[in-house]
């Protein structure tokens, strides 16, 4: 399981520099397009491997990575799409039900899929997702987007566009500061281990109990990207990053004190809350700071950067079976504060933002 859900990291850091290419020169609305129908292939693909009982593991493994493949173009594809379909002074709150989705889709998804398979069988559960991406591509074709302009380098090879979107996203300092900062995830996404630990070693509570605290977490994202849509969002995004990072540290902080399961839900409510304030904020000084024609290979040098919580698994891991619970909790929260207040301190056009 550890190699199958591995081996998607991989392609989403290769793939999403060339994805962020496709999306300057054909759209974002395109390749989203394109994207789901290959996913559409693969679920209705591996529930037929499982519906006639062929699995074998490298099947598994071959069918994550050409997921990792697609999933690598959809995320800089989605955030590229959003400035095209929202105004400029509606952008952070677009984002937030961006968010918001996703929050929802974490939550649901899972839960739909434990249905079905308790229902019926796992291959049941993969033909109902090629429903709802094939539902998802639909949607897309019904976007109006604006007509994208037309840029000479066009014509310019992969390899020297993706070269010269990296130099683009150095030479900006509020471009190249926020993708510094949004390193951050390293540690914040430490989470993702301690709540499974403390859920068993601390709280010691059944797989139920232990899936309420994951929705607990979605809970708050979805509260926090109501929130920021319904105040309009920040006026300088900048104080976004810092609140989003101030109130997760707190909550973490809260639920790694807690040795008590319903306030440990609130707290790790408190801690979903923060993330929609910092990821929103952070997404929208990129778009709204990206120069139309290099906003998708600037969103995917951004997709890349949040690939840190593969770095997050292994740092949380290790940090548990060493250090323990709390420090483990200190180090997820100190880590994370540490880079954003660096990015405060040392850019003043970030500061400003």
């Amino acid at each position: 399981m550890g190699l199958a859900a591995g081996l998607r990291i991989f392609p989403v850091v290769i793939i999403s520099l060339y994805a962020g290419v496709m999306i300057d020169r054909i759209g974002g609305k395109r390749v989203l397009i394109f994207e789901r129908m290959i996913l559409i292939v693969l679920a209705i693909v591996t529930g037929a491997i499982l519906l006639f009982d062929h699995v074998e593991i490298w099947h598994i493994i071959v069918l994550a990575t050409l997921a990792g493949l697609t999933i690598a173009m959809s995320e800089p594809a989605t955030e590229t799409l959003v400035p095209e379909v929202a105004p400029e002074e509606l952008l952070q709150p677009a984002n937030s039900m961006n968010q918001l989705g996703h929050a929802l889709g974490r939550t649901l998804g899972p839960l739909a899929a434990g249905i079905l398979i308790a229902i019926k069988s796992a291959a049941l559960a993969l033909f109902g997702l090629a429903v709802v991406y094939a539902v998802a591509m639909i949607a897309t074709f019904g976007i109006k987007t604006k007509p994208k302009p037309l840029v000479e380098t066009e014509s310019e090879s992969t390899t020297r566009q993706i070269v010269d979107g990296l130099q683009y996203v150095l030479r900006a300092p509020i471009l190249r500061w926020t993708i510094l900062m949004a390193l951050c995830v390293i540690f914040f996404a430490m989470l993702l281990p301690i709540i499974p630990v403390y859920a068993r070693e601390v709280l010691e509570v059944g797989e139920v109990k232990f899936g309420w605290m994951w929705g607990s977490v979605a809970i708050g994202q979805a509260t926090g990207a109501l929130i920021i849509a319904s105040r309009g969002g920040f006026k300088k995004l900048s104080r976004g990053v810092a609140a989003g990072a101030f109130v997760f540290g707190l909550g973490m902080i809260g639920f790694g004190l807690s040795g008590t399961y319903w306030i440990s839900l609130t707290f790790l409510a408190i801690a979903g809350l923060g993330f929609p304030l910092w990821i929103t904020s952070v997404v929208t000084l990129l778009q709204s700071h990206s120069a139309i024609e290099y906003r998708g290979r600037v969103m995917a040098v951004f997709t890349i950067a949040m690939q840190g919580t593969s770095i997050a698994w292994m740092l949380g891991g290790v940090s548990l079976d060493v250090l323990g619970n709390f420090p483990t909790v200190l180090i997820c929260v100190g880590g994370g504060w540490v880079i954003v207040i660096a990015a405060f301190i040392m850019s003043k056009e970030f500061r400003n933002a």
